[in-house]
């Protein structure tokens, strides 16, 4: 008996090579191809449909030399000095701000106030004027005591006013003492920092090239 015969009288099916290789009855179809996976979707989508066109991410050049960069990446407008506050650990005595304030204004405030050169300039020493006799006979003048009161009180006055910008300049040194040793402090700090990037910038330059 022959092997093909015996296998269909058994309902045996033929050998796999011989049924791949069989052809198709002609009255059945080929069973459908399973659906394509999504990664398979996807990378299909993110091909080209035509080969001479590249993909939308190709497109987008990087930034040239001359473009301009983002805003947030531009380089920040300068700063004031004088806007710069600078923490200072400096309480004046309020019994020094009184006599440094003009009554009835606002308090002095050291960190605030600022001084000419003009007012800072030595001034010199005035010498005292040699007193003038007045015979008594012309102190009962009512002219003369008007015109003594009127020199006492502008010579106060005057002896008020130095007196007060003495003590609003001594306290403003005092808080400039402070100031000062603060920022020291901070740019040896700064110095400090700056020296270790210096560093890490050598050691990448040593191994990778200047930027």
């Amino acid at each position: 008996m022959d092997l093909e015969e015996f296998l269909s009288e058994n309902g045996i099916p033929p050998s796999p090579s011989q049924h791949d290789h069989s052809p198709h009855p002609p009255g059945l179809q080929p069973a459908p191809s399973a659906a394509p996976s999504v990664m398979d979707l996807s990378s299909r989508a993110s091909a080209p449909i035509h080969p001479g066109i590249p993909s939308p991410n190709c497109l987008q050049s990087p930034i040239r030399p001359g473009q301009l960069l983002p805003a947030n990446r531009n380089t920040p407008s300068p700063i004031d000095p004088d806007t710069i506050q600078v923490p200072v650990g400096y309480e004046p005595d309020p019994a020094d701000l009184a006599l440094s304030s003009i009554p009835g204004q606002e308090m002095f405030d050291p960190r605030k106030r600022k001084f000419s050169e003009e007012e800072l300039k030595p001034q010199p020493m005035i010498k005292k004027a040699r007193k003038v006799f007045i015979p008594d006979d012309l102190k009962q003048d009512d002219k003369y005591w008007a015109r003594r009161r009127k020199n006492n009180m502008a010579a106060k006055r005057s002896r008020d006013a130095r007196r007060l910008k003495e003590n609003q300049i001594a306290i403003r040194a005092s808080f400039l003492e402070k100031e000062n040793s603060a920022l020291r402090q901070e740019v040896a700090d700064l110095r400090k920092e700056l020296g270790k990037c210096k560093n890490i910038l050598a050691k990448y330059e040593a191994r990778h090239g200047p930027l």
